[in-house]
């Protein structure tokens, strides 16, 4: 089992992320959009979740190391024709990734990573591996993206959060991109917030604002006050007292998450109530 010629390798290139050549012999799971299996597949199974992370192996100048993605998530196993060699399925999807314009991020006797541009602008991270015996692959891919939030606190919620943690959470509350103007939506978490203050009339709290590190240290600690402010001001427009509350900016000093991804930097633009 050798790797077939260099024109072989370039023209199934095109069939792997264009999507052409002949069907897999059973068509039980769907196919990814853009990174397609090996017209060689004989078998194949497959899951998609709408939120996942994955460790992906990068060459870095002090070596390697395994960085975590989140997002759109597909993982795939492959099985194939005994012809196929493990060195032509992972210098095939090479081929196919350098002809999209990828960038190879790390490449093994038994691994490939490399990224895409996606139409969008996003990025696509894809792992190749080879499973231990030749004619076994599977394949590894995530659109990075930071979590789109489908879940909100309740007031019941955030006030056991105060009362048995001390402090809060809240990523409902949005504002303006680089600005302190509250976006649609924000309201009915705030309300909640004011709820809670009213039924717990002897807590104070402070209102911390939180950022990633776009735009440096201090535009952004002067930018999370800014927003602190914003959001007290809304709660005073609710009747809490002023003295109860207390706003104060830690821009980006105190990080959650990696800033290195959109989906870390989204965790730590955040707002955090804590009891004083």
């Amino acid at each position: 089992m050798r790797l077939r010629g260099l024109a072989s390798t370039l023209g199934l290139a095109v069939l792997l992320l264009l999507g052409g050549g002949p069907a897999p012999a059973q068509q039980k799971v769907q196919d990814h959009p853009v990174i397609k299996p090996l017209p060689e597949v004989t078998k194949k199974d497959g899951v998609f979740r709408k939120f996942d992370a994955h460790k992906f192996r990068i060459k870095t100048e002090e070596g390697y190391q395994d960085k975590e993605i989140r997002g759109k998530y597909w993982e795939y196993s492959y099985h194939t024709t005994p012809e196929v060699s493990g060195l032509y399925i992972l210098e095939n999807y090479k081929a196919a990734a350098l002809e999209k314009g990828g960038s190879l991020l790390y490449e093994g006797e038994e691994r490939l990573v490399f990224t895409l541009t996606t139409p969008e602008g996003g990025t696509l991270w894809v792992e190749v591996f080879r499973n231990g015996w030749d004619t076994h692959y599977r394949l590894y891919i995530i659109e990075e993206q930071p979590l789109k939030k489908v879940l909100t606190f309740g007031a019941a919620q955030i006030r056991h959060e105060l009362e048995t943690k001390g402090e809060v959470t809240l990523y409902g509350i949005i504002f303006d991109f680089n600005q302190a103007t509250l976006r649609p939506g924000s309201e009915p978490v705030l309300l909640e917030v004011a709820k809670v203050l009213r039924d717990l009339p002897e807590m104070k709290v402070e209102i911390q604002g939180h950022t990633c590190d776009i735009g440096g240290r201090a535009y952004n600690l002067k930018l999370s006050q800014a927003r602190a402010e914003t959001v007290k001001n809304f709660l005073l427009q609710q009747g809490l007292a002023a003295e109860r509350l207390e706003a104060k900016g830690y821009g980006m000093d105190q990080p959650v998450a990696s800033n290195e991804t959109e989906a870390g930097r989204a965790q730590n633009r955040r707002v955090v109530f804590k009891r004083l």
